[in-house]
């Protein structure tokens, strides 16, 4: 049976389906030329012809490009072609100016045997079409630390992006947060994106469910086009949520083929990285995470191992489903109370989490919670479980679109919480410890 929060989105769903199935004049072929959109007052047509997906233009790029799996000297560079043989290369300088340096690419083709259709949403969102893609990938090395760069793609010079590197020891700090982005629902995640790009973090740390087939209006070709300012605004270090695998070829076919990197450490669904002397531990609560696990024993272990390195001054965790929320879906309680004393042993003040839609901040034992889920879903019930002991901890809470704009810097995390119109809904300070 669906629950509430399905029923309303198909509803939403159906309302913009009608909405705006006149209002689309001509729909992509693949000669590049146009044809008449389907009436939709006629039944009688033939409603089994598939939609050819987009047009793979001159260039051959296809997705992208976006980076991620920044160190302080390296990030890498990923973008998908449609054809064979795209002109290879990557060029980048300094943000604040210098030479371009040019750097060598790889190519790997993909087989896709799926087709994955936008069922009420066609028009802006073309099919994942079965054939072969092509994943390119470049390393860029030899930077500097706490270093932005622009950087563009030699197959065309007017696609490309920004990123920066880890920052050295102690110093600022400065990411965003964002999850459960969902930008062919309607307009709110390109309205975000609007408010909360211009704040140029270094990186950006998606609490995952990037995508949602489930919404009927949304693949992964349609996702791209909206979600372009987030992907050039710098790495884009994602966790695993439930809907990167709502069929079974899409976590290997897309999400990991998009965003996952076994380098990062741990696997490629959880992995961690650093930024200053922060560590942010990425998990993947598809998977169980609790302290006697194959993840929660990686946890465990990496936990100890950077607080004892040099220059460490905190962790941070990363997740989609959440240890504590009030809102309409389950926590994992169980994980939060076996982790607790962990996280206050292995200095780690601060948890990020999704999945919940809409915003809540909790304070428990020391350890700021927060569950940041209106990136462009729809917005659910935050107090479907308010009478849960742990929401009297709860500080604030909204069911509101949202992303958190982040600075750490010295001893002091510092939050802004900003809605689609621009609005800032909250603030907090976090010590670290």
């Amino acid at each position: 049976m669906a629950s509430w929060r399905e029923t309303m989105w198909l509803g939403v769903a159906l309302v913009t389906l009608v909405a705006t199935a006149n209002g689309f004049a001509a729909c992509s072929t693949s000669d590049g030329g146009a044809s008449s959109a389907p009436d939709a007052a006629s039944p009688d047509e033939d409603a089994s012809t598939e939609n050819p997906g987009p047009v793979c233009p001159a260039s051959g790029i296809s997705k992208g490009p976006w980076t991620l799996g920044m160190t302080r000297t390296s990030v890498l560079v990923r973008w998908e072609s449609c054809r064979s043989g795209a002109t290879p290369g990557v060029v980048f300088r300094p943000e604040a100016g210098g030479a371009d340096v040019t750097v060598p690419t790889t190519e790997k083709p993909y087989v896709l045997t799926v087709r994955h259709t936008a069922l009420l949403g066609p028009q802006r969102s073309p099919d994942d079409v079965p054939g072969t893609v092509y994943m390119h990938e470049a390393t860029l090395g030899t930077l500097t630390p706490g270093t932005c760069y622009r950087y563009e793609l030699a197959a065309d010079r007017t696609l490309g992006g920004r990123f920066c590197t880890s920052q050295p020891d102690g110093a600022k700090v400065h990411f965003l947060a964002i999850g459960d982005t969902n930008p062919l629902l309607g307009d709110a995640t390109s309205k975000l994106l609007g408010k909360i790009v211009p704040f140029a973090p270094d990186f950006v740390v998606h609490g995952g469910d990037m995508q949602y087939y489930s919404s009927a209006l949304e693949t992964w070709a349609g996702w791209f086009p909206p979600m372009k300012p987030l992907l050039q605004l710098g790495a884009i270090q994602p966790a695993l949520g439930n809907h990167e695998l709502e069929t079974p070829d899409e976590l290997e076919d897309y999400s990991l083929r998009f965003f996952g990197h076994p380098g990062f450490g741990g696997d490629t669904q959880w992995y961690r990285y650093e930024s200053g002397g922060i560590w942010f531990h990425v998990l993947d609560t598809e998977s169980a995470i609790e302290p006697g696990t194959p993840q929660g024993q990686w946890l465990t272990a990496g936990l100890a191992e950077v607080a004892a390195k040099p220059g460490f001054r905190a962790s941070i965790l990363v997740m989609h489903r959440p240890l504590v929320t009030c809102g309409d879906n389950a926590q994992n309680d169980g994980a939060r109370k076996a982790y607790a004393s962990m996280l206050l042993q292995y200095k780690v003040p601060f948890v990020i989490q999704a999945h919940i839609h809409g915003y809540e901040r909790f304070e428990i034992d020391g350890v700021t919670y927060i569950t940041t889920g209106g990136g462009g879903g729809l917005i659910g019930n935050m107090d479907e479980n308010v009478s849960r002991p742990e929401c009297a901890m709860r500080k604030v809470s909204g069911g509101f679109f949202h992303a958190v704009d982040v600075v750490i810097e010295g001893k002091e995390l510092r939050g802004q919480v900003m809605d689609e119109a621009g609005v800032t809904r909250d603030t907090f300070v976090v010590a670290l410890p």
